[in-house]
């Protein structure tokens, strides 16, 4: 523990998860010293040094846990449904506007780290250093820079577009000179235009040019895989979590691939689902239906996209009941998504099946751990930064709970969210 000259900050609520998967402490106490944790457990069993300076703040009905991790964000999209495309002819200086307003927000929300997947040329990295230096306001931030995509494919619009092997490696080692932290790939098309999400995209040589580069330097990587073969070329190559993690065939149909899901758990994959982006595209055309000017083909898309999120969830349900490591990230501020809302993402896989306890710990430890993040985020631990959020009531018993931000702690300091 800290000397007594320092000043310390005691949390008090009714309960405390520490998300290591342990019980939840009753009547429980945290305390911080500077950036740390310096003690924790139940109020009768903590207390700062004799005759140290305290700050204690007693939330009452309140739950004190670690701050949020969202693995998979798109700082430099503003939510409101806009393209990709549409948003890739912006110029970069506003897209760092973009996501400077977007990481406040996301801080503010309770998420304290966050891994980036992608945007414009060397906003993110930029908005990265700009955050360490005190300039912009956000979470801890795992980046990647650019995505890397084949020529017209998947978000290769914001710079990173290869070919080959070689080609692949060199722009691993660019991205790595530049500051990324792990490897974003776009393995099958998506929203592009110019790509199609049932199709695969890179050579199982291409992707494992990238693996092998990004493992070398010892590196993560991730892949955008919205098809079947996709998520085999993925597999073939070592790729380190899977995100989307859907089996369409070239035709757009969807397919069981049994053998796929049990090479997911052999392999120790993460898969990253994201299904709220669906439901926020959902509920924005429930929004345009409300306004009026309806029409049937309208109605008709909306009900397909029904279906298609109800497929969605039930698709992950049985690959959680295999056993197939799930982790929370929210996809935003793409399409619809909203930044800040991140809770949704671990809404929907209490929906999907896991247990609000496993949904904790999909937003906290398992995505920390999935992004290489898990030795300074994710968990509350004696030593370990205080990243702490406190929300009001008992996320146990429903992920509600976590709207009802009380606090959040970003290295031991309270953010000043401008709100009482």
């Amino acid at each position: 523990m800290a000397e007594a000259s320092h000043n310390y900050t005691l949390l008090k609520a009714d309960r405390l998860i520490d998300a290591s998967g342990g019980s939840t402490i009753d009547g429980a106490a945290l305390l911080i010293s500077g950036n740390e944790i310096a003690a924790m457990g139940r109020q009768a069993d903590v207390r700062a040094p004799d005759g140290a300076t305290v700050q204690e703040i007693d939330y009452g009905d309140a739950t004190i846990l670690p701050g949020l991790v969202d693995c998979h964000t798109h700082l430099c999209a503003p939510g409101d449904g806009t393209p990709g495309d549409e948003i890739s002819k912006e110029d970069h200086q506003i897209l760092l506007l973009q996501a400077a307003k977007n990481a406040r927000t996301i801080l503010h929300s309770g998420v304290t780290t966050i891994r980036e997947n992608g945007s414009a040329g060397s906003t993110t990295i930029n908005l990265k250093e700009g955050i360490r230096r005190g300039l912009a306001v956000g979470p801890r931030m795992v980046i990647c820079g650019r995505p890397l995509a084949i020529t017209g494919g998947h978000m290769g619009y914001w710079g990173s577009e290869v070919n080959g092997p070689w080609e692949a490696r060199a722009e691993v080692r660019q991205l790595l000179k530049e500051g990324a932290d792990y490897i974003k790939i776009t393995a099958t098309g998506g929203s592009t235009r110019t790509s199609d999400p049932n199709i695969a995209s890179f050579t199982v040589t291409e992707l494992r040019a990238i693996t092998e580069e990004a493992h070398n330097h010892g590196v993560l990587t991730a892949a955008h895989c919205t098809s079947a073969q996709g998520v085999q070329n993925c597999l073939d190559a070592e790729v380190d979590m899977i995100i989307h993690c859907e089996f369409n065939e070239p035709d757009g149909t969807t397919v069981e691939r049994p053998d796929l899901v049990e090479r997911l758990i052999e392999a120790n994959a993460w898969v990253n689902p994201t299904l709220h982006v669906r439901r926020a595209a959902i509920r924005a055309t429930e929004d345009r239906k409300s306004e009026g000017a309806f029409s049937k083909d309208d109605q008709l898309a909306l009900d397909n996209q029904y279906r298609d999120l109800d497929s969605r969830v039930k698709a992950v349900g049985g690959m959680i009941e295999q056993g197939v490591k799930m982790v929370a990230g929210s996809d935003s501020p793409w399409g619809y998504y909203a930044p800040g809302e991140f809770v949704f993402e671990m809404e929907m896989l209490t929906q999907a099946g896991l247990s609000n306890s496993d949904a904790i710990l999909s937003g906290t430890s398992w995505s920390a751990a999935s992004i290489g993040a898990d030795n300074v985020s994710g968990t509350l631990e004696v030593g370990r930064s205080a990243d702490v959020l406190v929300a009001g009531g008992d996320p146990l018993s429903g992920m509600p709970a976590l709207w009802d931000v009380r606090d959040v702690f970003q290295a031991g300091t309270v953010v000043q969210r401008g709100i009482k």
